[in-house]
């Protein structure tokens, strides 16, 4: 099995290679990852630009580390359609620094490498934790393990898009594993002014929570329980789809490693 790793922080960004270690026992893993932070890009395409590919070091022995002048997305076609001979079985896309949910799967650049692997055919999945830096911690390890298991599984569905949240672990523990669908939100944005007469727009991919009443079963009222939301997503409208059976795969696989 061919896994491609990616993200939108860049392949040095210590969090994908905590992704890397936990898949690294399922396939052939290679990494193909922004150059440099990509955040916030969504799925967009670098059209009409020379996009350059430099082998980059690897973190992990055996797996092999490629460094894109461009978006995740750029990196995704890229890996499956020059880098990789034959393509990948499965991309997985992280792990993203803090969490991608709600309105946030429409600009960030983990969901939007996850997306565009699901839009050439090919299984993916994106996982976000809200964490900083590296780590190495067993459950969470197992969890992704497992959902990328069930992601591999031939009885999963070519195109099959999933996006994955995480609480961050420590003295309280990881309660379980839901299904979600995106929580209905308005995004967070400011505009800031420049010297040069110019705007920038900031987001930092937030969502605007302010008196939002958290519905059963999105995925920003089941992680505020401490529980991992797992949403399976179909690929034209990113619509939830609850009723999922590799869905309902994964929740059980990663019950199981939480015990």
């Amino acid at each position: 099995m061919k896994i491609l790793v990616t993200n939108d922080d860049g392949f040095d960004n210590p969090a994908i290679w905590s992704l890397v270690r936990a898949v690294k026992d399922l396939g052939e893993v290679t990494v193909v990852a922004p150059a440099g932070n990509q955040s916030g890009v969504g799925t967009a395409l670098t059209l009409r630009t020379s996009l350059k590919i430099n082998e980059a070091p690897s973190r992990v022995d055996g797996v092999k580390c490629y460094a894109v002048s461009g978006t995740p997305a750029d990196s995704v076609v890229l890996g499956l359609d020059h880098i990789l001979v034959g393509g990948a079985d499965v991309v997985v896309s992280g792990i993203n620094p803090g969490f991608n949910t709600s309105r946030n799967v429409f600009i960030s650049g983990t969901m939007g490498a996850a997306i565009q692997a699901a839009a050439k055919g090919v299984k993916a999945c994106a996982f976000s934790m809200d964490v900083e830096g590296d780590f190495d911690d067993p459950t969470v390890k197992g969890v992704i393990a497992a959902i990328t298991t069930e992601l591999l599984s031939p009885d999963t569905e070519r195109g099959a898009l999933f996006n994955v949240n995480i609480p961050a672990f420590g003295d309280t523990p990881i309660e379980g594993v839901e299904g979600a669908a995106p929580a209905p939100s308005e995004l967070k944005s400011l505009i800031e002014a420049h010297s040069d007469g110019g705007y920038e727009i900031i987001s930092g991919l937030a969502v605007n929570i302010d008196g939002l009443e958290l519905a059963p079963g999105t995925d920003l009222e089941v992680l505020s329980r401490n529980r991992i939301a797992i949403s399976s997503l179909e690929g034209p409208t990113l619509a939830h789809q609850p009723h999922d059976p590799t869905l309902q795969r994964m929740i059980e696989a990663a019950n199981c490693v939480i015990g």
